[in-house]
């Protein structure tokens, strides 16, 4: 109970920490759009369960509870125009401690987002708590300038817009915090707040010595606030939610929800949704294959994943090994 206790109070201190910052809830870069093949299967709803080497993405408390290494690399397009990689890794350090490392890489020339991320994870009894940290670094307008896609403007008007286009990057960090409390044998709870300390510089410039651009600013990376929960009601089969309020101006509250049921422990069968409580058509759904298989002492698995949403459906593709 006293557990209990501690988790309920630090759940609302991160909370009034949130209300704080008073950021913009519309974030223009470094978007999370979930990562993670098997969490985005089982829409989107792992903040509780994160307990492998995507859990630096989702909570880093999950990492105390790794108990092998893991190695995991995720690829997927969103809307089937930007392409996002990522590799990340879990490394269990005994005592109920466990650090994660893990790499974001999105888009090309035109603009380019990298984020690095360093994690760690301690248990306490029944509560696990974590942090992780992030560097992260954009460029943009690297794109050429090919005056062939132009053939309806004159010359000079060409040349103008050569000089015109803004090119630049920026330069950031971020730390999230996270908690997941084990209640029962079959029931845990989870609570992480992503980008608490973000702060991104922004640099740009152009060849025009009339219409020079913004220069120098700096923002931040809207802060986000999950709950969470997840089931484990009998063998192979775990149900997950999460919820995250709306605590930011211009954002909705959002519920996810997500299954997982794993078969003679090979084939695994996810789905999910992810619904908006506003009067958009924004709701996404989920559903996700995944295969794993040991041999010795080395597990190898392979997950797929198939998101409708209303834009434009994609997929997400993983392959992780754990040994």
């Amino acid at each position: 109970m006293k557990k209990t206790k501690y988790f309920i109070a630090i759940s609302l201190l991160i909370i009034t920490q949130s209300f704080g910052q008073e950021l913009s809830g519309k974030a223009g870069s470094f978007v999370d759009i979930g990562f993670g093949t098997r969490a985005v299967g089982m829409g989107k709803a792992y903040v509780a369960l994160a307990n492998d080497a995507s859990s630096i993405f989702w909570n880093p408390a999950g990492l105390s509870n790794a108990k092998n290494i893991g190695i995991e690399f995720n690829y997927s397009k969103q809307l089937q125009i930007i392409p996002y990689g990522t590799a990340s890794a879990s490394i269990p350090l005994g005592n109920n401690n466990g650090i994660g490392l893990g790499i974001i890489y999105s888009g090309d020339d035109a603009l380019k987002e990298n984020t690095f991320m360093l994690a760690y994870g301690h248990q306490f009894g029944d509560l696990s708590a974590g942090l992780s940290f992030k560097y992260r670094y954009a460029s943009f307008g690297n794109n050429g300038f090919n005056e062939d896609d132009y053939i309806i403007f004159d010359p000079d008007e060409i040349e103008e817009g050569r000089l015109n286009q803004v090119f630049g990057n920026g330069n950031g960090f971020g730390l999230d915090l996270g908690l997941q409390y084990h209640l029962h044998d079959y029931i845990t709870l989870g609570l992480v707040v992503k980008d608490v300390f973000a702060p991104v510089n922004w640099s740009s410039d152009n060849k025009s010595t009339e219409n020079k651009p913004k220069g120098s600013y700096n923002e931040s990376i809207p802060m986000e606030l999950v709950f969470g929960v997840s089931l484990n009601p009998t063998t192979g089969v775990i149900i997950n939610t999460d919820y995250k309020p709306s605590i930011l101006p211009g954002t909705s509250q959002k519920f996810n929800f997500g299954a997982e049921y794993l078969l003679f422990d090979i084939v695994a069968f996810r789905a999910g949704t992810q619904q908006f409580l506003n009067s958009e058509p924004d709701e996404k759904y989920t559903v996700g294959l995944g295969i794993q298989y040991k041999i010795t002492t080395v597990l190898t698995k392979v997950n797929f994943t198939y998101l409708i949403e209303d834009l434009s459906n994609t997929y997400r593709f993983s392959v992780g090994i754990d040994f």
